[in-house]
């Protein structure tokens, strides 16, 4: 897979979401839990170098793309949405519409990962499905997110597709579950 940003964590979330159930959990968690899949992501993507997130980290990463996701990538996303349920009104203006406005989306996701990537540089080391567990409990903490039984399953299998050493029994119970 090309880099043409030159962002290593890019070219991680492009395979990791691709690969089967991943897309689903992610976008299950960010609508039940409000979490950002780019954080879910990076989260992995940290383990996978065998990197252990602080709070403190996570909360400057969180913040660090704040703006940009409030006032950029959340309205994107809600228009494109939108556009979903008027199609059958709008027909093919609505159609192609909703695609620019995905395409949008996608790019300023891409603007969001090189923030990401430039606020936390994160060296190469060998990858640890501990250290990727550690970093997505991290988040929830930071998020202040209360998971469900559904949310564990979704974060479960994030965790053992992102490191396929694990079954998502052994994922939950690296989550504490």
């Amino acid at each position: 897979m090309n880099d043409p940003q030159g962002n290593p964590f890019w070219t991680y979330s492009l395979a990791l979401y691709g690969r089967p159930g991943v897309d689903a959990a992610c976008l299950a968690l960010q609508d039940r839990l409000d979490l950002d899949v780019n954080v879910l992501l990076f989260c992995c993507w940290a383990g996978s170098r065998g990197r252990t997130l602080e709070d403190r980290e996570v909360g400057a990463l969180m913040a660090a793309v704040r703006a940009l996701r409030e006032e950029v990538v959340l309205p994107l996303r809600q228009a494109r949405r939108s556009l979903k349920t008027l199609l059958a009104e709008l027909g093919p203006a609505g159609t192609e519409l909703r695609e620019k406005i995905k395409a949008n989306e996608l790019a300023a996701e891409a603007i969001q990962q090189n923030l990401m990537h430039s606020a936390l540089q994160i060296a190469d080391g060998p990858p640890s499905a501990t250290a990727g567990a550690a970093n997505l409990r991290a988040y929830l903490r930071v998020a202040q997110a209360t998971p469900a039984g559904s949310d564990w399953d979704a974060l479960a299998g994030l965790l053992a597709v992102a490191f396929p050493e694990l079954s998502e029994v052994e994922a939950r119970a690296l989550l504490g579950q």
